[in-house]
């Protein structure tokens, strides 16, 4: 993981179209206020701990 990175906000785009965003993680809040780790769009359940 990127420790500066803000994962409730994190977005990509193509350079070409800086307009149309991506995000980056799943923006789900978990039980307790924490935010899910998994990547946006993830299947299963929310989680804080990464799937390998």
């Amino acid at each position: 993981m990127l420790p500066m990175a803000d994962p409730e906000e994190a977005t990509v785009s193509e350079e070409d179209q800086q307009f149309l965003r991506h995000r980056v993680f799943c923006d789900l809040r978990l039980p307790g206020g924490r935010r899910c780790l998994l990547r946006d769009g993830h299947d299963g359940g929310c989680s804080r701990r990464l799937r390998r």
